[in-house]
């Protein structure tokens, strides 16, 4: 027979050990991934209950339904937009919704909007049709207090951004300006 005690110890225990599965799957994406640069667009600068963070949208988050491979792509779907690398930037190239089976950087996203709602058999033509996707690297945590008063608008912010063979992505550092933020 567990004993109260146990169970409780087990119980934390799982606790510790999912935390520490997601620690490590983050840090190995972090370290064996390829890194690309995204443009980012700052939208909010800190929550009461978490502490400072900002929350981006990236350029390769609003893209033409133009871009997709297979139409049937609905809200809450998950995608894989494959990268090109620019200049400075990377941008999409296209979006599918099967895993690519290429060598080129591509990142695993979600439909936020824009694709077919619950019910819609067909997405209706719309020339300029936007669809917004989420990567799952929206949000970024700072040091507490270095949030405050900080406003990207009219810099040049992008963030440094690791991706792994299978399209997860982690952030690993912002820049403003070409410089680390925050400093």
């Amino acid at each position: 027979m567990i004993s109260k005690q146990n169970k409780f110890i087990a119980a934390i225990a799982l606790q510790v050990v999912i935390l520490l599965v997601i620690i490590l799957f983050k840090a190995s994406v972090a370290i064996s991934g390829t890194e690309v640069l995204l443009k980012i667009k700052p939208v909010d600068p800190r929550d009461l209950l978490r502490g400072d963070y900002i929350t981006f949208q990236y350029d390769i988050s609003d893209l033409n339904f133009n871009q997709v491979y297979g139409m049937d792509i609905e809200n809450g779907q998950t995608v894989y937009a494959v990268l090109e690398p620019g200049e400075k930037y990377a941008s999409v190239r296209y979006i599918q919704i099967r895993k690519p089976n290429t060598k080129d950087i591509f990142i695993k996203g979600a439909i936020q909007s824009g694709g077919l709602k619950e019910g819609e058999n067909e997405i209706p033509f719309e020339r300029d049709r936007m669809l917004h996707i989420i990567y799952g690297i929206e949000q970024y945590f700072i040091p507490e207090g270095s949030g405050r008063n900080e406003s990207f608008w009219q810099k040049d912010a992008y963030a440094k951004v690791s991706v792994d063979d299978n399209g997860n992505a982690v952030i690993k550092q912002i820049y403003v300006d070409g410089k680390k933020w925050p400093q």
